[in-house]
């Protein structure tokens, strides 16, 4: 069974957010940033608020990976919404309803902006680099492996000078491993474990191998969903990982004193919910 405990974060006193107040974005320690010449982010989706926010913290190289959008999708998502909005204008007006135009205006105005975002923010000239694919266990056009990215994208960089977002569910636990052999170029990792309850033999490989070169810095549960059946260990962790190399003095570090959700540094990724304490002291039998 798992046991909170082994995930009490050690003493960071340099914790800062990065990203919104909210789902997406996460804590980690200023030196990360400050060591990072490189940004992977593995799940885009429609929020690059934590990218977004690291970058004006660092000016840092970006590459993002994510097949479920793209450039193109997203102007084919514009267009198709344009010609829908037209008819849905014509026909609410010819039958009076003034309230629904003004309501699918405000969407359609939204998914305009979004496109016009995307394109403008992931823009190569500025070393902004998007790549519509899955990390994945193989090469192909849906999909690259971690070991390919840190051989073709990040070849002599230099030692703890790349940072990973990156989200975990399902096969995703199976492309982790990968990173091993490159240890020594991350300074860090925040990842977003899904379906732990599901995963839980994965989840801890993941982790036991992590342990041998990270410390784990942060942790917050995602309030999405609950805990995992009679226990104390959410079903949706966020844990933000730290190379030992930079954590100095003390081996290992004494365990964190603050209490989990940090107040003003975690916030509820559901607003609408309150956040998950953390309690690493009590585990329910």
């Amino acid at each position: 069974m798992l046991e909170l405990k082994n995930f009490h974060p050690v003493t960071i006193n340099d914790l800062i957010r990065v990203g919104r107040d909210a789902d997406g974005g996460y804590v980690l320690s200023k030196r990360q940033v400050e060591n990072t010449e490189t940004l992977l982010s593995f799940g885009i989706n429609d929020d690059w608020s934590f990218e977004a926010d690291f970058l004006t913290k660092k000016n840092a190289k970006l590459y993002a990976f994510d097949h479920s959008v793209s450039k193109r999708g997203f102007r084919l998502a514009f267009l198709f919404d344009s010609q829908n909005y037209l008819k849905f204008m014509f026909y609410n007006v010819f039958m009076g309803r003034i309230s629904r135009v003004r309501i699918y205006y405000k969407v359609w105005k939204a998914t305009q902006k979004l496109a016009k975002d995307f394109e403008r923010f992931f823009d190569k000239n500025q070393d902004r680099f998007f790549i519509p694919k899955f990390v994945g266990e193989k090469n192909d056009e849906r999909y690259i492996r971690l070991d390919t990215i840190f051989t073709d994208y990040l070849k002599n960089i230099p030692d703890f000078s790349v940072f990973i977002k990156m989200d975990v569910e399902s096969w995703e636990y199976r492309t982790l491993p990968q990173l091993t052999p490159f240890f020594n170029k991350v300074n860090g990792l925040v990842v977003e474990f899904h379906d732990i309850d599901i995963a839980e033999r994965k989840f801890q490989e993941i982790i036991d191998r992590l342990s041998c070169e990270f410390y784990i810095a942060h942790v917050h549960a995602n309030n999405y969903d609950d805990f995992i059946h009679n226990t104390n260990f959410p079903k949706v962790l966020e844990i933000t990982f730290i190379n030992k190399s930079l954590v100095p003095g003390q081996i290992p570090p004494p365990k964190s004193s603050l209490k989990y959700p940090i107040e003003g540094l975690d916030f509820p990724c559901n607003s609408d919910l309150d956040d998950i304490a953390l309690n690493f002291e009590k585990q329910i039998n």
